[in-house]
């Protein structure tokens, strides 16, 4: 009977063990925003976090979400998803995503604006800025 009570404390040990905050598994913490959101005043990050921003676009009018300045410490991505449409519509929107990932310590300014790539970017029709610090 104490081998059996010695196994069971064995494998409750092994069982406890296993269970980890999601932080200590490896998992990126990952910051959501919209232009409806502003970002902190100086948000904080960990080297492989990640921040999505997504907003609505339109490219058939010649407007668009780009970087107004690269970033140093990130690895951006863009993605879009079409928004759904009856065959043969034109002007049809779209949401597009920037994935940026910390990849290294530092400070950044993510600054992303709405413009028709032939205007002037000092006048954006919109502006979505956050500045971040990561350790």
């Amino acid at each position: 009977m104490k081998t059996f009570g010695s196994i069971v404390v064995i494998l409750l040990g092994m069982g406890l063990s296993a269970c980890h905050s999601p932080s200590s598994t490896g998992i990126a913490k990952t910051h959501i925003y919209t232009l409806k959101q502003k970002c902190p005043t100086l948000m904080e990050m960990k080297v492989g976090e990640i921040l999505l921003f997504n907003a609505p676009e339109n490219p058939s009018t010649g407007y668009q979400w780009q970087l107004a300045q690269p970033v140093q410490n990130f690895k951006t991505e863009e993605t879009f998803l079409q928004k759904d449409a009856e065959d043969g519509a034109v002007g049809v929107g779209r949401i597009k995503t920037f994935k940026f990932t910390a990849q290294k310590p530092g400070q950044d300014l993510i600054e992303l604006v709405y413009v028709r790539s032939w205007e002037s970017a000092k006048q954006p029709e919109q502006l979505w800025q956050c500045r971040i610090r990561i350790s």
